[in-house]
């Protein structure tokens, strides 16, 4: 998953660009999530902001991401 907007409300527009899931996000103290689109449910889904990608993995855990269908970097 990748932010693919951000509002003035604080919310975040999060998208997964293998199976199209969209969410809306606002993180806490005024947590809310709103599913646009709920893509494939089966998918593990994961994400993160691009502000440093891969800080502090191994490259053990890298392997064990890969192994289970994470595609990671």
């Amino acid at each position: 998953m990748i932010v693919v907007k951000s509002g003035e409300s604080g919310s975040e527009e999060w998208n997964c660009p293998s199976c199209g899931r969209r969410l809306l996000l606002r993180w806490p103290p005024r947590f809310e999530r709103v599913v646009l689109l709920p893509g494939d449910d089966r998918v593990l889904h994961v994400g993160g902001r691009n502000e440093a990608p891969n800080a502090g993995l191994t490259e053990t855990e890298r392997t064990w991401l890969g192994e289970h269908g994470i595609l990671w970097d």
